[in-house]
C-alpha cells in the first residue's frame, strides 16, 4: 500500500518542526504580558519599578534591586535570587542561593527552601522566616534526581507488576473493542499502514494544540477567566483520551497479526490477534519504564505511537470512512 507522497511528507515534517517553535516563541514573547506570571532566563526588577498584584517569577537568576516594590505576594523560583527591594505581602523563595540585602523590606512572612542563605542584618522582615525543605535542606536539581532514584529503586517489583497487569488489561480491552466495532478499527489500521507520517503528524499536532490551550487556560486562571470553563477542558481531555484508546487498539490489531505470523500462527480470529497485539505492544513499551535510565525511551515511543493512532482516528472520522480515500472511476459511486 502506498505511503504519502514526498510533498506530503515534507508538509507534515514542517508542521512538526514549526508548530513547537511557534508555541515556544509565543510563550516567550508574551511572558511579560501574563500579569503576575513570568518565565525568563533572567529577571530583574530595577530600582523605581513597581509591580502590583501577586507575582510568580521563574528564572535562572532573579534580582529585585533596592528601591523596587512588589505590591502583593511574591513567589520566586530560580538558581540564584537576590532580594533587595520591598515586598508588601508574603514571599516564597526556592533557590540554590538566596541573598537578602540591607535594603530588603518584607511586610509579611518569608518561606524559603534554599541551599545557601545570605541575609543582611539590616534587612527588615516583619513576619516570620520559615524553612520548608526536606531533611537535607537542599532544593537543587541533584537532590531531586537522587530522591527520584531512591523512589524508583524501591519499587522495581511494583512497577514490573503494574506493567504486566496493565498489559493484560489492554489486551483484554483490545479484544473487546475488536468484537464490538471491528470494521471501524480495520479502517483505522489501514490508514496507519497507508499514511503513517500523516496520521502521526495530525495526532501529534492535535496533542500539541490541546496541551498548549490547556497551559494557556491554566495560566489564565490566575488572571481573568472563571472556573466555569474547567468542565469543558476536562471533557475535552476525556474525549482525547477515549479517541487515543481507539487509536491504540487500531495499532494492536496489526501488531498482533504480524506477531502471530512471525511464530507461524497466522489466520487467527481478529479478537485473538488484537489481544495478543495489545499485550505484546503494551509490554514492549512498558518494559522501558522498569529501569530508571530508560524510562524516557518508553515515554517517547508511547507519545509517538499514540499520536499515530490518534491521527488515524481523527482522519477516518472514528473509523466511519477510509483514509486516504480510494480513487473511483468518473461517474462511479464513491465507496465507503
Amino acid at each position: 500500500m502506498p505511503f504519502p507522497r514526498p510533498s506530503t511528507r515534507k508538509l507534515v515534517l514542517a508542521i512538526l518542526l514549526v508548530v513547537p517553535a511557534l508555541v515556544v516563541t509565543g510563550c516567550q514573547s508574551s511572558s511579560d504580558d501574563l500579569g503576575g506570571f513570568r518565565i525568563a532566563s533572567s529577571y530583574t526588577l530595577s530600582a523605581g519599578e513597581q509591580r502590583t498584584g501577586d507575582q510568580v517569577i521563574l528564572a535562572k537568576t532573579i534580582t529585585l534591586e533596592a528601591g523596587s516594590v512588589v505590591e502583593g505576594d511574591l513567589t520566586l523560583l530560580g538558581e540564584r535570587i537576590t532580594l533587595d527591594g520591598e515586598v508588601r505581602g508574603e514571599a516564597v523563595a526556592v533557590a540554590n542561593h538566596l541573598s537578602i540585602g540591607e535594603e530588603a523590606h518584607l511586610t509579611g512572612d518569608l518561606t524559603i527552601c534554599v541551599d545557601l542563605l545570605v541575609r543582611s542584618d539590616a534587612a527588615r522582615i516583619e513576619g516570620q522566616v520559615r524553612t520548608e525543605c526536606d531533611k537535607s535542606g537542599r532544593a537543587s536539581l541533584s537532590n531531586a534526581v537522587n530522591s527520584g532514584w531512591e523512589s524508583w529503586r524501591g519499587s522495581v517489583l511494583f512497577r514490573t507488576g503494574a506493567a504486566i497487569t496493565g498489559s493484560l488489561f489492554f489486551g483484554a480491552l483490545s479484544a473487546l473493542l475488536t468484537a464490538i466495532v471491528p470494521r471501524p478499527l480495520v479502517r483505522m489500521s489501514e490508514s496507519i499502514y497507508r499514511a503513517p507520517f500523516v496520521t502521526g503528524g495530525v495526532g501529534l499536532l492535535t496533542l500539541l494544540v490541546a496541551l498548549g490551550l490547556t497551559i494557556v487556560y491554566g495560566v489564565s486562571l490566575l488572571l481573568i477567566l472563571p472556573l466555569v470553563l474547567l468542565p469543558v477542558v476536562i471533557l475535552a481531555w476525556l474525549l482525547i483520551g477515549a479517541l487515543s484508546v481507539l487509536g491504540w487498539v487500531a495499532l494492536a490489531g496489526p501488531f498482533g497479526v504480524a506477531l502471530l505470523r512471525r511464530v507461524g500462527l497466522e489466520g487467527q480470529p481478529r479478537m485473538v490477534a488484537a489481544a495478543v497485539g495489545g499485550v505484546a505492544l503494551s509490554l514492549l513499551l512498558r518494559a522501558w519504564s522498569v529501569s530508571w535510565f530508560t524510562a524516557w525511551i518508553g515515554l517517547l515511543a508511547t507519545t509517538l505511537l499514540g499520536a499515530v493512532g490518534l491521527g488515524a482516528v481523527l482522519l477516518t472520522r472514528v473509523g466511519t470512512r477510509p483514509y486516504p480515500r480510494r480513487a473511483t472511476a468518473p461517474g462511479a459511486p464513491e465507496r465507503k
